[in-house]
Protein backbone atom coordinates (compact mmCIF):
# COMPACT_ATOMS: atom_id res chain seq x y z
CA UNK A 1 0.00 0.00 0.00
CA UNK A 2 1.43 3.40 -0.93
CA UNK A 3 2.41 5.88 1.39
CA UNK A 4 0.07 9.54 0.75
CA UNK A 5 0.73 12.29 1.41
CA UNK A 6 -1.20 15.68 2.52
CA UNK A 7 -0.78 18.79 0.96
CA UNK A 8 1.33 20.41 3.79
CA UNK A 9 4.04 17.88 3.08
CA UNK A 10 3.74 18.22 -0.44
CA UNK A 11 4.27 22.02 -0.28
CA UNK A 12 7.02 20.98 2.21
CA UNK A 13 8.88 19.29 -0.10
CA UNK A 14 8.51 21.31 -2.98
CA UNK A 15 9.70 24.21 -0.56
CA UNK A 16 12.93 21.94 0.32
CA UNK A 17 12.93 21.13 -3.24
CA UNK A 18 13.68 24.69 -4.05
CA UNK A 19 15.82 25.81 -1.39
CA UNK A 20 17.73 23.03 -2.76
CA UNK A 21 17.94 24.05 -5.83
CA UNK A 22 18.50 27.75 -4.77
CA UNK A 23 21.64 27.03 -2.56
CA UNK A 24 22.88 24.83 -5.79
CA UNK A 25 22.73 27.87 -8.03
CA UNK A 26 24.35 30.40 -5.42
CA UNK A 27 27.11 27.57 -5.00
CA UNK A 28 27.61 27.17 -9.16
CA UNK A 29 27.74 30.96 -9.60
CA UNK A 30 30.65 31.40 -6.23
CA UNK A 31 32.31 28.35 -7.87
CA UNK A 32 32.49 30.67 -11.11
CA UNK A 33 33.07 33.56 -9.71
CA UNK A 34 35.94 31.76 -7.87
CA UNK A 35 37.58 30.24 -10.55
CA UNK A 36 36.96 33.71 -12.85
CA UNK A 37 39.36 35.36 -9.22
CA UNK A 38 41.66 32.61 -9.45
CA UNK A 39 42.05 32.71 -13.14
CA UNK A 40 42.74 36.59 -12.74
CA UNK A 41 44.95 36.41 -9.90
CA UNK A 42 47.51 33.85 -11.69
CA UNK A 43 47.76 35.70 -14.74
CA UNK A 44 48.39 38.79 -12.64
CA UNK A 45 50.96 37.34 -10.90
CA UNK A 46 52.81 35.52 -13.85
CA UNK A 47 52.61 39.38 -15.73
CA UNK A 48 54.22 41.01 -12.66
CA UNK A 49 56.22 37.95 -12.13
CA UNK A 50 57.68 38.13 -15.64
CA UNK A 51 56.43 34.31 -15.83
CA UNK A 52 54.52 35.06 -19.13
CA UNK A 53 57.52 36.93 -20.72
CA UNK A 54 58.82 34.82 -23.98
CA UNK A 55 60.87 31.45 -23.18
CA UNK A 56 64.00 33.84 -25.69
CA UNK A 57 64.19 35.76 -22.68
CA UNK A 58 63.89 32.95 -20.50
CA UNK A 59 66.60 31.33 -22.38
CA UNK A 60 68.98 34.78 -22.33
CA UNK A 61 68.79 35.52 -18.92
CA UNK A 62 68.26 32.54 -16.95
CA UNK A 63 70.45 29.99 -18.20
CA UNK A 64 73.96 29.35 -16.90
CA UNK A 65 74.28 32.35 -14.95
CA UNK A 66 76.70 31.22 -12.57
CA UNK A 67 80.06 31.50 -13.37
CA UNK A 68 80.73 28.16 -12.00
CA UNK A 69 78.42 26.19 -14.44
CA UNK A 70 80.03 28.26 -17.46
CA UNK A 71 83.47 27.04 -16.27
CA UNK A 72 82.25 23.92 -15.94
CA UNK A 73 80.44 23.85 -19.37
CA UNK A 74 83.94 25.49 -20.99
CA UNK A 75 86.03 22.73 -19.40
CA UNK A 76 83.67 19.83 -20.86
CA UNK A 77 83.61 21.88 -23.80
CA UNK A 78 87.70 21.80 -24.31
CA UNK A 79 87.22 17.08 -23.26
CA UNK A 80 85.02 17.76 -26.92
CA UNK A 81 87.88 19.41 -28.35
CA UNK A 82 90.42 17.05 -27.09
CA UNK A 83 88.40 14.20 -28.05
CA UNK A 84 88.27 15.76 -31.86
CA UNK A 85 91.63 16.36 -32.29
CA UNK A 86 92.52 13.16 -31.01
CA UNK A 87 92.20 12.07 -35.13
CA UNK A 88 90.68 8.31 -34.91
CA UNK A 89 86.94 8.03 -35.45
CA UNK A 90 86.06 6.81 -31.90
CA UNK A 91 87.52 9.98 -30.81
CA UNK A 92 85.34 12.05 -33.18
CA UNK A 93 82.74 9.68 -32.10
CA UNK A 94 82.55 10.81 -28.61
CA UNK A 95 82.99 14.37 -29.67
CA UNK A 96 79.89 14.59 -30.99
CA UNK A 97 78.23 12.51 -28.64
CA UNK A 98 79.62 14.83 -25.51
CA UNK A 99 78.83 17.81 -27.27
CA UNK A 100 74.95 16.39 -27.89
CA UNK A 101 74.72 16.01 -23.80
CA UNK A 102 75.94 19.44 -23.25
CA UNK A 103 73.38 21.04 -25.34
CA UNK A 104 71.09 18.52 -23.50
CA UNK A 105 72.33 19.91 -20.06
CA UNK A 106 72.21 23.65 -21.23
CA UNK A 107 68.76 23.54 -22.12
CA UNK A 108 67.75 21.71 -18.89
CA UNK A 109 69.10 24.22 -16.96
CA UNK A 110 67.52 27.12 -18.92
CA UNK A 111 63.67 25.25 -18.05
CA UNK A 112 63.33 23.56 -21.03
CA UNK A 113 61.21 20.41 -20.23
CA UNK A 114 61.30 16.84 -21.93
CA UNK A 115 62.74 13.43 -21.99
CA UNK A 116 65.93 13.86 -23.80
CA UNK A 117 67.65 16.35 -26.02
CA UNK A 118 64.88 15.85 -28.73
CA UNK A 119 62.07 16.07 -26.92
CA UNK A 120 63.69 19.58 -25.78
CA UNK A 121 64.24 20.46 -29.51
CA UNK A 122 60.28 19.91 -30.13
CA UNK A 123 59.64 22.33 -27.61
CA UNK A 124 61.14 25.71 -29.03
CA UNK A 125 61.17 27.49 -31.61
CA UNK A 126 63.94 29.04 -34.10
CA UNK A 127 63.78 32.09 -32.49
CA UNK A 128 64.73 30.94 -29.30
CA UNK A 129 67.07 29.27 -30.68
CA UNK A 130 68.83 29.85 -34.39
CA UNK A 131 69.93 27.28 -36.49
CA UNK A 132 67.33 25.13 -35.05
CA UNK A 133 67.34 22.83 -37.94
CA UNK A 134 71.06 22.67 -38.42
CA UNK A 135 70.49 21.31 -34.58
CA UNK A 136 68.32 18.40 -35.09
CA UNK A 137 70.66 17.51 -38.10
CA UNK A 138 73.37 17.32 -35.62
CA UNK A 139 71.20 15.43 -32.88
CA UNK A 140 70.12 12.85 -35.38
CA UNK A 141 74.14 12.35 -36.68
CA UNK A 142 74.29 12.02 -33.12
CA UNK A 143 71.70 9.48 -32.78
CA UNK A 144 73.03 6.86 -35.72
CA UNK A 145 76.71 7.14 -33.89
CA UNK A 146 74.90 5.92 -30.58
CA UNK A 147 72.45 2.90 -32.29
CA UNK A 148 74.32 2.59 -35.76
CA UNK A 149 77.43 0.02 -34.91
CA UNK A 150 79.36 0.19 -38.00
CA UNK A 151 78.62 3.90 -38.73
CA UNK A 152 81.68 5.47 -40.30
CA UNK A 153 81.75 9.47 -39.33
CA UNK A 154 84.08 11.70 -41.41
CA UNK A 155 85.92 13.85 -39.68
CA UNK A 156 84.22 16.88 -42.08
CA UNK A 157 80.86 16.03 -40.91
CA UNK A 158 81.68 15.68 -37.56
CA UNK A 159 83.64 19.01 -37.41
CA UNK A 160 80.04 20.66 -39.13
CA UNK A 161 78.06 19.32 -36.22
CA UNK A 162 80.65 20.23 -33.09
CA UNK A 163 80.53 24.01 -35.01
CA UNK A 164 76.44 23.49 -34.75
CA UNK A 165 76.82 23.06 -31.26
CA UNK A 166 79.10 25.09 -30.22
CA UNK A 167 77.25 27.94 -31.90
CA UNK A 168 74.02 26.71 -29.74
CA UNK A 169 75.80 27.06 -26.75
CA UNK A 170 77.44 29.93 -27.51
CA UNK A 171 74.27 31.35 -28.22
CA UNK A 172 72.52 29.46 -24.81
CA UNK A 173 75.52 31.42 -22.84
CA UNK A 174 77.04 28.40 -22.27
CA UNK A 175 80.08 29.24 -24.00
CA UNK A 176 82.08 32.74 -24.39
CA UNK A 177 81.41 34.23 -27.94
CA UNK A 178 84.34 34.17 -30.20
CA UNK A 179 85.93 36.84 -30.36
CA UNK A 180 84.98 38.69 -33.84
CA UNK A 181 88.25 38.29 -36.74
CA UNK A 182 90.14 41.66 -37.50
CA UNK A 183 89.65 42.94 -41.11
CA UNK A 184 92.39 44.42 -42.75
CA UNK A 185 92.76 46.46 -45.94
CA UNK A 186 95.86 46.06 -47.99
CA UNK A 187 98.78 44.96 -47.07
CA UNK A 188 101.89 46.00 -45.11
CA UNK A 189 102.05 45.25 -41.03
CA UNK A 190 98.31 45.15 -41.12
CA UNK A 191 98.29 42.08 -43.50
CA UNK A 192 101.14 40.33 -41.33
CA UNK A 193 99.32 40.61 -38.60
CA UNK A 194 96.26 39.10 -39.44
CA UNK A 195 98.61 36.13 -40.94
CA UNK A 196 100.31 36.42 -37.53
CA UNK A 197 96.64 35.68 -35.62
CA UNK A 198 96.21 32.77 -38.09
CA UNK A 199 99.30 30.98 -37.04
CA UNK A 200 99.21 29.20 -33.56
CA UNK A 201 102.00 27.35 -32.20
CA UNK A 202 101.87 23.25 -33.00
CA UNK A 203 100.86 20.66 -30.98
CA UNK A 204 98.08 23.73 -30.04
CA UNK A 205 94.61 22.36 -30.58
CA UNK A 206 91.94 24.22 -32.24
CA UNK A 207 88.30 24.00 -31.86
CA UNK A 208 85.81 23.31 -35.33
CA UNK A 209 85.46 27.48 -34.95
CA UNK A 210 89.00 28.23 -33.81
CA UNK A 211 88.03 28.67 -30.57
Amino acid sequence: MEATYGPEAQAAGHAATALYSSKLAALQVISVILTIAFLAATIYISIKTGWMQTRIDRIDDVILKSDVSKKRMEKSWEDVERHFFSGDDNGLKIAVIKADTLLDEALREAGIFGKDLGGRLKRITPAELPGLENVWEAHKLRNRIAHETNFVLKRDLAERALTVYEEALTHLGALTPLPPKKETTGGGRGQEQEQEQEQEPQGQNRSPKSR
